[in-house]
C-alpha cells in the first residue's frame, strides 16, 4: 500500500514542487495552503506523514505541530517541519516535530527523512 503524505504550506510554487517529487517516488500526497484546512484534512486524508512549513499564513507550524503531537488520535503522525531559518535557528527550535529541514530543501535529505520515518 502507497504511503500518504499531507504537505501544509502557503507557497503555492512549493507546493507543487512537493507534488510532483512525492507523487514520483509512489507516494499519495494530499496539498493544504491554508492553516485552517489541516484539521479537515487530517480527519480525511488520514495521513502517513505530514510535512509542514513554519510559517504558515496566519499561523506557526510549531504550535500546530505540538497540537497534533499531543492528541492521541495523530500523536503517532511522524511530522517533519521546513524553515527559511539558519541552522542555527533551527538547532534553537523547541517543538515535537520528528525532524526539522531547512529551506531551500535538498531533496535527496527531505526523501531520506521521509523513508527514515515511514518506510
Amino acid at each position: 500500500m502507497n504511503k500518504k503524505i499531507l504537505v501544509v504550506d502557503d507557497d503555492l510554487f512549493l507546493l507543487g514542487s512537493l507534488e510532483l517529487l512525492l507523487s514520483d517516488e509512489g507516494y499519495i500526497v494530499s496539498l493544504v495552503d491554508k492553516s485552517s484546512l489541516i484539521k479537515d484534512s487530517l480527519v480525511a486524508f488520514n495521513p502517513d506523514l505530514i510535512i509542514m512549513d513554519i510559517c504558515l499564513d496566519d499561523a506557526d507550524g510549531r504550535e500546530i505541530c505540538d497540537k497534533i503531537k499531543n492528541s492521541w488520535l495523530t500523536a503517532q503522525i511522524p511530522i517533519i517541519l521546513m524553515t527559511a531559518l539558519s541552522h542555527k535557528k533551527i538547532s534553537e527550535l523547541d517543538c515535537l516535530a520528528d525532524a526539522i529541514i531547512g529551506k531551500p530543501c535538498n531533496y535527496d535529505t527531505l526523501l531520506k527523512t521521509i523513508s527514515d520515518l515511514i518506510e
